[in-house]
C-alpha cells in the first residue's frame, strides 16, 4: 500500500484528506495538478517545490520529474545532448591513398581555395580558383594527382559539386571511391578543415600587413611541408616522397622506422581523443532505429529554440549518423550530436494538457466522497505483485556478518 509510509500523518477534515497541511489527491486529480504546477515551464526542481507546497500523494516527485522531462516546450529549447566521443580515422597503408578535399571561401578577393590533404603524411596540396564549378574542381584535382597519382579514397562535404552526376562518374572512371561526410558536421572531415583554418590565418595576416596574400601562403606552405608533424613525428614531405625537404635551416636528419610512426600515431590519437571526450562529456548516443527524436536547427533570432518544434523518426543509423524522417517524407541526414530523444507523455501527445479545465478545489470536492475518506485509514494489505523492499543493515554493522 503507497499509502503505508505516511499512514499516521493522514488526517480527514471533511470531504478533504490531509497529509499535515496538503491535500492528498487521488488518481483523477493529478494530472490536472501536475500540469497546473508547471505552468510558465518551471524546472523539475521549481515543479516540485510547487506540488510541494499544496498537495501530495505517493510518487508526487517523481511524477513531476517524468512530466517536465516530457514537456514539448522545455524539450525543443532545452540544450543539446553531449557529443559522442572522438572516432579517430585510422591510418591508411601508405602515402596518397586517402584524401579529404574542401573547398575555403569564397575570400573578398573572389577567390577560393581547393584544399587536399592526405591522411597518411598530412601533406596538402592547393589551388586557387576563380571559379568552383565541377568541371573546374575536377581540373584543379587532375592537377594534383598528375604529380601524385590517383588516391583509393576521396573523402569531402556535401557541396554540390562534390554531389553531382559528373564528379560520381569522374571518380567512377578513375576508380577512386567517393566518401561523403554527415551533413552539416564539418568534424568529420577535420583534418582538412584544420588546415583551412592554418591556410586563413595566414592570408589574414598577410593582409593585415599589405602583403601578397598567395606568395605568403607559398611561403607558409613550403615551410610546413618541411617540418615534423606533431602527430606522427615526420615532415609530409618525407611520409609522402620518403626524402626531407631542405629549408634555411641547416640539420641532421633522424632515422624513423615505420612502426614507430604507428605506436606514436596511435599514441598520439588516443591521448587527444581522450582530452577531447573528457573536455567535452562526450557520451555514446542511445538514439536507435525507431526512435522519436528532435533535431537541432539553425538560430535566426533570439526566438529560435535549439530544436526543431516537429518530431521526426530514426530510419536509419550508421556510425555517428543518423537519418531521420520528419512526419511529411522528407529524409535528413545528421550526426547523432543533431538529433536527442522525444519524450511523449503517457496520456498523449500533449499529456495532462487534454485534462478537463475545472478549478483544483472543486475537483478535489467532486472526486472525493465519504466513501474514499473511510477506506483509507483501514490501510489495506500490500498487493501481491508489489516488489518488496530490500532491509539493509544499518552502516554501522558493515563490517559484521548478520542474519
Amino acid at each position: 500500500m503507497p499509502y503505508a509510509p505516511a499512514a499516521a500523518e493522514l488526517c480527514v477534515v471533511g470531504y478533504i484528506i490531509l497529509r499535515g497541511t496538503r491535500i492528498v489527491l487521488p488518481k483523477a486529480l493529478r494530472a490536472r495538478a501536475l500540469m497546473l504546477a508547471h505552468e510558465g515551464h518551471l524546472g523539475i526542481v521549481g515543479t516540485k517545490q510547487h506540488l510541494r507546497s499544496k498537495v501530495w500523494w505517493p510518487g508526487i516527485d517523481r511524477a513531476a520529474e517524468k512530466y517536465c522531462k516530457a514537456c514539448h516546450g522545455c524539450q525543443i529549447t532545452a540544450r543539446p545532448d553531449a557529443p559522442e566521443p572522438l572516432r579517430p580515422t585510422a591510418l591508411p597503408d601508405g602515402p596518397w591513398q586517402a584524401l579529404a578535399v574542401d573547398l575555403l571561401g569564397p575570400l573578398p578577393s573572389k577567390h577560393s581555395i581547393l584544399v587536399a590533404v592526405d591522411y597518411y603524411s598530412r601533406y596538402y596540396e592547393y589551388e586557387i580558383l576563380t571559379s568552383t564549378t565541377t568541371d573546374k574542381i575536377i581540373d584543379s584535382l587532375e592537377n594534383m594527382f598528375s604529380r601524385h597519382g590517383l588516391p583509393l579514397i576521396l573523402k569531402s562535404d556535401n557541396g554540390p559539386q562534390f554531389k553531382s552526376d559528373v564528379f560520381r562518374d569522374y571518380c567512377a572512371e578513375k576508380g577512386i571511391e567517393h566518401h561523403k561526410t554527415t551533413p552539416k558536421w564539418a568534424q568529420a572531415n577535420g583534418e582538412v578543415e584544420r588546415q583551412n583554418s592554418s591556410l586563413m590565418k595566414r592570408i589574414r595576416i598577410a593582409q593585415s600587413a599589405g602583403l601578397d596574400w598567395q606568395k605568403e601562403l607559398r611561403q607558409y606552405v613550403t615551410v610546413y611541408r618541411g617540418i615534423a608533424h606533431n602527430t606522427t613525428g615526420k615532415s609530409p614531405a618525407e611520409l609522402l616522397f620518403n626524402r626531407k625537404m631542405r629549408g634555411k635551416l641547416p640539420e641532421i636528419t633522424p632515422k624513423f622506422m615505420d612502426f614507430e610512426l604507428r605506436d606514436r600515431d596511435a599514441e598520439q590519437k588516443e591521448r587527444y581523443k581522450l582530452y577531447a571526450d573528457d573536455r567535452r562529456n562526450a557520451e555514446h548516443s542511445e538514439v536507435a532505429v525507431g526512435d522519436t527524436v528532435l533535431v537541432k536547427q539553425e538560430k535566426v533570432d533570439k526566438f529560435s529554440t535549439n530544436f526543431n518544434k516537429t518530431p521526426h523518426a530514426v530510419v536509419h543509423k550508421h556510425g555517428n549518423q543518423v537519418t531521420v524522417e520528419s512526419p511529411d517524407g522528407a529524409q535528413y541526414s545528421r550526426n547523432t550530436t543533431w538529433v536527442k530523444k522525444y519524450n511523449q507523455h503517457e496520456t498523449g501527445e500533449h499529456g495532462a494538457a487534454n485534462a478537463p479545465a475545472y478549478p483544483a478545489q472543486q475537483l478535489v470536492m467532486d472526486s472525493c466522497d465519504s466513501t474514499a475518506v473511510q477506506a483509507v485509514p483501514e490501510v489495506p494489505a500490500a498487493p501481491a505483485s508489489r516488489p518488496q523492499r530490500e532491509r539493509r543493515p544499518p552502516e554501522r554493522l558493515k563490517d559484521f556478518i548478520t542474519n
